[in-house]
């Protein structure tokens, strides 16, 4: 039980302690996210989430072609400070080329553009894109 107890106090503390990139987000806020298709979240993205996010672009890119659907697209405002912005600055350039080629994936595919469109994201600013396991599609803007 204790060590139930410290494996939780620790866990809170690291996810308190994260840096968070969604503009205006703060430890205490709670996630809110839109009803429709399309939701805009108070979601914080950590570097951690990010970065692999970024490195991942190529893959990411391939599998965005094959969606054939597209439920939900989260959409993650980036506005990192600090060494956390340097970060990303630092990856998006190192990844540039995989970036690219993730915009175009995303354009090409009328279905997951369309609900981007709606919520007036522009394809270039996206510098990452995570497809989860429950089809979802979470994309990272600056």
């Amino acid at each position: 039980m204790r060590h139930s107890l410290a494996a939780a106090i620790l866990l809170a503390s690291t996810v308190v302690a994260a840096p968070a990139f969604a503009a205006g987000a703060t430890s205490s806020e709670a996630q809110s996210v839109d009803t429709s298709t399309t939701a805009s979240t108070g979601a914080k993205a950590d570097l951690g989430t990010v970065l692999p996010a970024i490195q991942a672009s190529r893959t990411t890119a391939t599998a965005i072609q094959a969606l054939t659907t597209v439920g939900t697209v989260n959409v993650v405002k980036l506005s990192p400070t600090g060494n956390d912005k340097e970060a990303l600055e630092k990856a998006v350039s190192e990844n540039q080329a995989d970036i690219t080629g993730l915009q175009a994936a995303i354009m090409a595919n009328s279905a997951l553009k369309t609900k981007l469109d709606s919520e007036t994201i522009d394809t270039s600013a996206v510098v990452a894109a995570s497809i989860e396991a429950d089809g979802s599609v979470t994309v990272f803007v600056r």
